[in-house]
């Protein structure tokens, strides 16, 4: 998909591994597993079928692979679970997959976006991307050492090492940068266009 909505009505914490490092708002991890997780819970003052059905609308209308990504649809316990993946433009990674699950009750909705995996260029199968953000904060710190290096080093050949160094260590986290904006701007989508689709307005409060 290529449709990304924004709202000041949607406010997601960040915990920081490293200060300086894994700064990205809006895409909310466990610090101890890193596990990327994302909950919104939302009033609706609907009933449960309506608010299911405009879900419903929704999903199929931002989808059209819709048969393909819905796993369960289920209108009587008031579940849909999607699975979908997004490309990344990135020299790490060629893509990322995720896991949506609607619980829609009278009156509110759940929607849990987690089981996040990417897809690295030269695999063939979809890896946890739950390590991400330890991966991150470890780059940033072994860039910050050899820059203390480079400033103390005068051998011409060990400066050059240690700028190479330097410059793989920062393409690795500027990959790991790209892959987690493009994360949070498809998940915050999601629960924007979720929350316009049932209340029509930007009226409802999360709690």
């Amino acid at each position: 998909m290529k449709r990304f909505l924004f709202s000041t009505t949607l406010i997601f914490s960040l915990h920081l591994i490293t200060p300086g490092f894994a700064q990205k708002p809006g895409l909310p991890y466990n610090r101890f597993t890193g596990e990327i997780t994302q909950t919104q819970v939302v009033k609706t003052d609907q009933s449960r079928d309506k608010a299911f059905s405009a879900i419903k609308a929704w999903i199929s209308k931002t989808y059209p692979n819709y048969r393909e990504v819905v796993r369960a649809e289920d209108m009587s316990s008031g579940r849909i679970i999607i699975q979908d993946r997004e490309p990344i433009n990135s020299n790490r990674f060629k893509s990322f997959s995720y896991r949506v699950t609607i619980d829609v009750k009278d009156g509110h909705y759940t929607c849990t976006i987690n089981n996040v995996k990417t897809l690295s260029l030269g695999s063939a199968a979809y890896a946890s991307a739950d390590m991400d953000f330890s991966n991150m904060g470890m780059y940033g710190q072994d860039i910050d050492d050899i820059s203390r290096q480079i400033s103390i080093t005068k051998n011409k050949k060990a400066l050059a090492k240690l700028y190479k160094n330097r410059s793989v260590l920062k393409s690795l986290l500027s990959d790991y940068d790209k892959s987690h904006y493009k994360m949070s701007a498809q998940f915050n989508m999601i629960q924007t266009g979720l929350l316009e689709a049932v209340s029509g307005t930007s009226s409802l409060a999360a709690y």
